[in-house]
C-alpha cells in the first residue's frame, strides 16, 4: 500500500512588520514630532525679536525725549533757543560731527561718537534696569547701539527755529543685524 504524503505548510497568523511598514510609521512619528517643535523654536525666535524691537524703541524715543527736556530747562533757566543748539547739542549736529552723538541719560552727558559706524553698546544695569554707558559692577552690556544725529531745518538756515533729531538703533537678533531709525521735529517754542 502506498501512502500519499501531503505537503503541507504551517500557517501562522502572526506576522512581523515589513520593512515599508516601518518605514512608513517612523516617518509619521518623525513629522509629529518636528512639525510642533519647529513651530515652537519659531515661536520664541519671534517672542526675543519683538522684545528687542520694543526695547530697541523706547531706547530711541528715550533720547528723542531727553533732548525735549534739555531744551525745556534750557528755556525755563532763561537760555535762548541758541545756546540750546550751539552749547547743549552742539556734538549731535550733523554740520560740526558727521559720526552723529550719543546721550547718557543717567549720567545727564552727551557725547560724540568716534567713528561713523561704532556709537558704543548701551550697559544694563541689573539693579535699576537703566540703560547707560557707565561701565563696571551691576552694568550688564547689551546688543543695542544709539546714535543721534541732528539737522537744521532747513539745513541751509543755521539760525532755523526748528531742528530735525534722527535716532538710529542698531542691534542683534541672533546672527541678524536689525535697526531703525526714529526722527522727530523740535521748535523753538519761548
Amino acid at each position: 500500500m502506498i501512502l500519499k504524503t501531503q505537503n503541507s505548510k504551517l500557517k501562522t497568523k502572526n506576522r512581523g512588520f515589513s520593512l515599508v511598514e516601518m518605514l512608513v510609521a517612523t516617518s509619521i512619528l518623525i513629522i509629529s514630532i518636528v512639525g510642533p517643535m519647529t513651530l515652537v523654536s519659531k515661536g520664541v525666535f519671534f517672542s526675543n525679536y519683538a522684545k528687542d524691537q520694543i526695547s530697541a524703541f523706547y531706547l530711541a524715543q528715550e533720547a528723542v525725549e531727553y533732548l525735549r527736556n534739555v531744551r525745556d530747562n534750557n528755556n525755563i533757566a532763561g537760555g535762548t533757543w541758541n545756546t540750546y543748539k550751539t552749547s547743549l547739542i552742539n556734538l549731535c549736529m550733523v554740520n560740526l560731527n558727521a559720526n552723529g552723538c550719543k546721550v547718557d541719560i543717567p549720567a545727564t552727558t552727551i557725547s560724540s561718537c568716534n567713528s561713523p559706524t561704532n556709537c558704543g553698546l548701551l550697559n544694563r544695569n541689573d539693579t535699576s534696569g537703566l540703560y547707560s554707558y557707565q561701565a563696571g559692577v551691576g552694568w550688564v552690556p547689551t546688543q543695542f547701539e544709539r546714535r543721534i544725529k541732528v539737522y537744521n531745518e532747513p539745513t541751509s538756515d543755521p539760525n532755523s527755529n526748528e531742528i530735525h533729531i534722527e535716532v538710529e538703533m542698531v542691534w542683534t537678533n541672533g546672527t541678524l543685524v536689525k535697526n531703525f531709525i526714529i526722527k522727530e521735529n523740535l521748535f523753538a517754542w519761548q
